[in-house]
């Protein structure tokens, strides 16, 4: 943590010289053409490294057997390794390494120590007055005492007798006699010899071996092997010496003594498999390849020759020493670079004049994409190198089948949910563009990347539901599969099993494109502060504890903005608008007034009007702070960017023309000489159709409550009235209505008005009964009511 720490501080003491060297610098930083400058640098320097890989090794590949392309000849001396010869060199190395095998020169003592202490404890077990006339019973291995303590004598020694081998060993009572026999036969047949486990090999018996002991770790070379015996030799030395030694004793006795010497013979030396394979290796470290010498202009391999084995060391040799020496793989990757920035730019510049969009979202939008760019480049590698990997499990189906599984249209479906299907088109070019140098500049996953994400970008950008990703993908399957069939047909490829392989990967390319859509939408849409269809679908809710609380404390605001909300729902659908957006705007454009609720007009009771104690510039400025408000809120509640920014600009820099008139009409100079300005909203002005949408929608909406007589002549000079003093308040300027648009906006406003405020029919019943109460009242009538009339 203190290395974290001190790395912080360093970083931030840099970046304040910096800022003291560069005055501009801050300045600098906070321009918005710089930063999108700096991220398409970034970025581009990134996809350059990822689309390069083999940035320090940057030459042909050649095959053996495969034509050369050209003739290709060095261009100095050049000495490259003759791997024959290096390999030829390694294994005469290996051959003239000797064996190593481990050698215990205590194995004898050891075993005549482990026969004499178990002999000794026999004949201790045997002295019990516990255990006294064992030798007599025709069975003693039937007491419990005898067969435990024999049992333990064997696992002592690690052999095993027969029964008769130990009844005669108990009729002798273990003795001292007995057990200086077989010691004295141990030591005879151990005696400066080595007995071996194993075969020796034909090597080993020519080279001879290295003898390790295993007490001292001391090695010897031992060249002659006559000395090393088998175990077999062991057993005929040991009749020869028992010979001898056992002259006079019962043949039973000899018998159990060399059946008994013999079980504990093992061999002294043991052939020890890792020292050996180490000794090999570190053989092998000190074994220097062998070289041969290229001259100068010597001609390496000519064009249309087949190169063989020979011609493939030289040629690696050959370009490996030239990429080391010149600066070839940086200009390529210098190249990528390049032409990432030019076709940036390209694509930026072309959205910019054609689908101009708002500059305070620009920056993120960029840094989105360029997100979106490496995240799609980088599911690109792994696919191929997936496909690679299968290919090899199921070297059946070609590797280029499995290519078409990868998800090449996830990053455009991503683009479109969360912005909009022009950016999506935008990042297609760019990403199909940047495909090819992936596949050696193949023109089919060209192909293939753009059309399937061109048809799923714009299919997915109308979805509303979770599930509406999956259909997306289903679609876009499908959609792969008859890209791939055309691609067949233009390049010929027959119809064969890696066909049907290839449709198959196809549809499940497609698949798992809906399903990284519908997976990451929700996280990008925290990350980038975006607003999606189905996030505006949950927000629409009139059950949510927002709208609860504006019913109970601004009812009034509550049921303007849901016939806002009616308004501008219909007429989005008629311009091309997001109708969605522009309906769940409406809805949550003036929350602002949840903080003084009473201060407006139509949540008063009573006639009781709190703006007669205030004067006009305090009740204007009550009444423009509902915009800073709604913002303040809409951000608590996360309601995200797009809304928020609708209700800062819903009035725009309109005026408060009420309290200014009353303002300029006071008699107090201090009041009436205040300037327009202090009476205008802040703004900024709609910078959108949706927040054009819901300032006409509101304006129109509180204007036509004034109404007296709403007839629909009036309605609609209300309508075109209201629209015309905005338009030319310059209200409008900065989003993208048009006049014809305005024209369908008034006309849907029109019909929707007159719905709502449309006459209604008085019946004949209720007249009646209104005529009567009119007349009751006046006194007109003086006959009392008929008792069907009572009832």
């Amino acid at each position: 943590m203190k290395i974290i720490d001190l790395t912080k501080d360093y970083f931030r003491s840099l970046s304040r010289e910096l800022a003291a060297k560069i005055p501009d610098m801050p300045a600098l930083a906070k321009n918005v053409k710089f930063q999108r400058m700096a991220v398409l640098v970034i970025v581009a320097v990134i996809l350059s490294f990822l689309i390069t890989p083999e940035f320090y090794i940057s030459h042909p590949q050649f095959k053996i057997g495969s034509i050369a392309p050209k003739d290709i000849k060095a261009d100095k001396d050049l000495l490259v390794e003759d791997r024959a010869s290096t390999e030829q060199k390694k294994r005469e190395s290996i051959q003239g390494t000797k064996s190593v095998y481990d050698y215990d020169n205590a194995l004898a003592e050891h075993l005549v120590s482990s026969a004499s202490s178990a002999f000794s404890k026999m004949r201790i077990f045997l002295k019990d007055p516990a255990n006294e006339g064992l030798t007599g019973l025709p069975s003693p291995f039937s007491n419990k005492a005898f067969h435990g303590a024999i049992n333990q004598f064997q696992q002592s020694l690690g052999i095993k007798l027969s029964e008769q081998e130990l009844r005669i060993l108990l009729q002798e009572n273990f003795s001292e006699s007995l057990e200086e026999k077989i010691v004295q036969l141990l030591r005879a047949v151990y005696v400066n010899r080595y007995f071996v486990n194993t075969r020796l090999l034909a090597q080993d018996m020519s080279l001879g071996i290295t003898l390790r002991n295993v007490r001292t770790q001391q090695e010897q070379n031992l060249a002659d092997l006559s000395d090393l015996l088998s175990l077999e030799n062991a057993y005929d030395l040991l009749i020869q010496e028992a010979g001898a030694l056992l002259q006079g004793q019962k043949k039973e006795v000899r018998q159990t003594v060399l059946s008994f010497t013999k079980r504990l013979i093992q061999p002294n030396v043991t052939f020890n498999r890792n020292a050996t394979e180490k000794k090999k290796a570190e053989t092998l470290d000190t074994v220097k390849p062998v070289f041969f010498l290229v001259q100068k202009n010597e001609m390496i391999v000519r064009e249309g020759q087949k190169i063989s084995e020979l011609d493939k060391e030289k040629l690696d040799a050959f370009y490996s020493r030239k990429g080391q020496e010149s600066l070839a793989d940086f200009s390529v990757l210098l190249g990528i670079f390049l032409t990432i920035v030019i076709l940036s730019l390209v694509l930026y510049f072309w959205r910019t004049r054609n689908w101009p969009k708002r500059q305070e979202r620009s920056i993120v939008n960029s840094l989105f994409l360029s997100t979106i760019s490496v995240f799609s480049i980088l599911m690109v590698k792994a696919g191929i190198f997936i496909s690679d990997a299968v290919n090899r499990a199921f070297p059946t189906l070609s590797t280029e089948a499995f290519l078409y599984a990868i998800p090449f249209a996830a990053g455009a479906m991503l683009v479109a949910v969360l912005t909009n299907r022009n950016l999506a088109l935008v990042l297609t070019i760019f990403l199909s563009f940047l495909v090819s140098f992936l596949f050696d500049y193949d023109i089919k996953m060209s192909l293939f990347c753009f059309l399937g994400s061109v048809a799923a970008s714009y299919h997915v950008v109308s979805c509303r539901q979770r599930s509406a990703f999956f259909k997306a993908g289903l679609f876009l399957g499908f959609f792969n599969m008859a890209v791939i069939i055309c691609l067949s047909l233009v390049f010929k490829a027959p119809l064969s099993i890696d066909l049907i392989a290839r449709l198959a990967m196809g549809l499940a390319g497609g698949l798992l494109s809906g399903i990284l859509v519908a997976g990451l939408t929700p996280l990008l849409e925290s990350i980038f502060n975006y607003t999606t269809d189905i996030k505006l679908l949950e927000l629409a809710n009139l059950n949510s504890p927002i709208f609860q609380r504006m019913m109970m404390e601004a009812p009034g605001t509550y049921n303007h903005s849901v016939v806002v909300a009616s308004l501008v729902e219909a007429a989005a659908e008629a311009i091309g608008a997001n109708p969605l957006l522009a309906k769940v705007s409406a809805y949550y454009h003036d929350i602002g007034k949840l903080k003084k609720p009473l201060y407006f007009i139509e949540n008063q009771r009573n006639g009781d009007n709190r703006h007669d104690k205030l004067s006009p510039r305090m009740s204007g400025l009550v009444i423009i702070s509902h915009v800073k408000d709604g913002c303040e809120i809409a951000q608590q509640a996360k309601l995200g960017k797009e809304i928020t920014d609708i209700i800062r600009e819903h009035h725009g820099t309109g005026l408060v023309r009420f309290f200014y008139d009353k303002a300029k009409k006071d008699k107090d100079t201090s009041i009436s000489s205040l300037p327009e300005s202090d009476f205008r909203y802040p703004g900024p002005k709609p910078q959108t159709k949706e927040a054009g949408l819901v300032l006409l929608g509101d304006a129109i909406e509180a204007s036509s409550r004034t109404l007296s007589n709403p007839t629909p002549s009036r309605i609609s000079n209300l309508v075109h009235d209201r629209i015309e003093k905005i338009f030319m308040d310059g209200q409008l300027d900065e989003c993208e209505l048009t006049m014809r648009d305005l024209s369908r906006i008034a006309e849907i406003f029109i019909r929707i008005l007159n719905g709502i405020f449309h006459h209604r029919v008085n019946y004949p019943e209720q007249s009646d009964r209104e005529s009567a109460h009119r007349k009751d009242a006046n006194g007109h009538i003086d006959s009392k009511p008929s008792e069907k009339g009572k009832n």
